[in-house]
């Protein structure tokens, strides 16, 4: 089966407790995918997440399944695990040799990026191509810039930013333009 990274709609279908093959306990839960990106060609496919019980994984591991909406403590009982859609975050990746697709994540539904509305793909195409030019011509330097800000009197004290620890820094200001009095003779 080949699928394209990214985040996919899914449900568990079943779940099962085994060991890896360095005898390691895990748990394996197959979903069913619901969808990606309003696309059906992946609707009703399988793939496996494997989730292990390490302390440097167990947390994921117990958050993975509880999104998909086991309760209680019991690892031996996984009921509940059919009861949620989730998010899968799919990456293939190489294994001897071959590439597979591999579930990285298991995420609540709606814990993706906090957009207000997040563009379909046509239409982040779309913007992408009314910024290409954009964003060449600032790079080539023809593009607009923000305009500079006026240079301190000669003497002034420096300018407080009224405390604003995220306040961007723009650089010490550059100094005013020589004039006769300030040529040595």
């Amino acid at each position: 089966m080949q699928l394209e990274n990214g985040r996919y709609k899914a449900r568990a279908a079943q779940g099962a407790l085994g060991f890896t093959s360095n005898g390691k306990e895990q748990v394996a839960i197959e979903f069913t995918l619901l969808g990606n990106d309003g696309s059906e060609q992946y609707v009703g496919q399988s793939i496996t997440w494997f989730g292990f019980f390490t302390d440097a994984s167990l947390e994921h591991t117990i958050k993975a399944l509880r999104a998909c909406g086991w309760q209680g403590n019991d690892v031996s009982d996984l009921t509940g695990i059919e009861s949620n859609d989730v998010s899968l975050v799919i990456e293939n990746e190489e294994y001897e040799g071959k590439w597979s697709p591999k579930v990285r994540w298991v995420n609540p539904l709606g814990s993706g990026l906090a957009l207000k509305q997040q563009m379909e793909p046509t239409q982040a195409r779309s913007f992408a191509t009314q910024m290409r030019g954009r964003i060449l011509a600032l790079e080539q330097g023809t593009g607009p810039r923000r305009a500079p800000s006026p240079a301190p009197a000669r003497g002034a004290p420096p300018q407080q930013r009224g405390g604003n620890r995220h306040a961007s820094y723009d650089g010490p200001p550059e100094p005013p333009p020589l004039t006769d009095e300030d040529m040595p003779f």
